[in-house]
């Protein structure tokens, strides 16, 4: 470790070489040509809900102790429906080809989108507009199956759907801009103004559109279920300014806190299950 960090320390510059605006300048003229300046005006007061799911693990000697659920909130803190949820053991493993091998991270995140596209499906209709935080377009595995595929295969059924927005307030995809970077990464550097950038339709028939909601705020990403044009992502943006927070949609924020399942609620699980006392936990490495 000692050498990695002298490492960073007499390479700084070059190392921080790869987000240097400059480095950049094409893809960043290429972002504002794109971007549409617009200062959204908050609509009339809407009933928003807000959907999030959370996991966690510990592993020990030959299995992981797991937890992971999805909640929808309103903006008063309540839930809309009831929440998602499963506690269990097991290996977490998942397919590749003839082989299992074990990817907590991709089963718990699989098995939270499922939970986050059931959530909804229960609030469609009960609300005014359902936010679900993250991409429909993620990575999904689906454990029945024992195969790869993507979340929108299964959750196709919600393109007909109206009123159903998926947000992220970080991505990696450069399918807009095509630069070395995500696309977020440019569009955070060539404006601070509110605006968007002109929505492009993904293969699959999802729209996609970066938004800042104010000033100085950081960009968020928005997918429709299916396409939209200009003025639906400025509409989009007004029925979110009044309820968001730095640029951030509130019951997003909710969403987050309640359904967060920390690293000390994962050790009460354990010790509420006896587990305290098995071999081969994180507690050999002092964690």
């Amino acid at each position: 470790m000692i050498e990695t960090l002298e490492y960073a320390v007499d390479n700084r510059e070059l190392i921080l070489s790869a987000i240097k605006p400059e480095e950049h300048e094409s893809i960043i003229k290429r972002a504002k040509d794109t971007w549409v300046e617009f200062e959204p005006e908050a609509s009339e007061e809407r009933r928003l809900v807000g959907i999030d799911s959370s996991w966690n693990s510990i592993p020990y000697q030959g299995f992981y102790i797991y937890a992971v659920d999805a909640v929808a909130v309103l903006g008063n803190g309540k839930y809309l429906v009831k929440p998602s949820f499963e506690v269990g053991l097991g290996t977490l493993a998942v397919r590749s080809g003839e082989d299992y091998f074990s990817s907590p991270e991709l089963a718990l995140e699989s098995k939270g989108m499922e939970y986050e596209f059931e959530q909804a499906k229960s609030c469609l209709g009960s609300a005014d507009c359902v936010l679900v935080d993250g991409s429909i377009l993620a990575r999904y595995y689906d454990r029945k199956q024992h195969k790869e595929g993507s979340f929108y295969d299964r959750a196709k059924e919600l393109m007909a759907q109206e009123g159903l927005l998926y947000v992220s307030k970080k991505s990696y995809s450069n399918a807009a801009l095509h630069g070395t970077l995500g696309d977020m990464f440019y569009y955070n550097r060539m404006s601070f103004d509110p605006g968007f950038s002109s929505p492009h339709i993904d293969r699959t028939g999802v729209s996609v559109s970066y938004v800042r909601l104010a000033r100085d705020s950081p960009c968020i990403r928005i997918e429709v279920p299916g396409r939209v044009g200009s003025s639906d992502i400025q509409r989009i943006m007004s029925l979110l300014k009044g309820s968001s927070v730095d640029g951030y949609p509130y019951v997003l924020r909710l969403a987050h806190e309640s359904g967060k399942i920390s690293h000390d609620e994962m050790l009460s699980l354990a010790n509420l299950l006896g587990l305290e006392a098995e071999l081969g936990g994180r507690q050999v490495l002092g964690e």
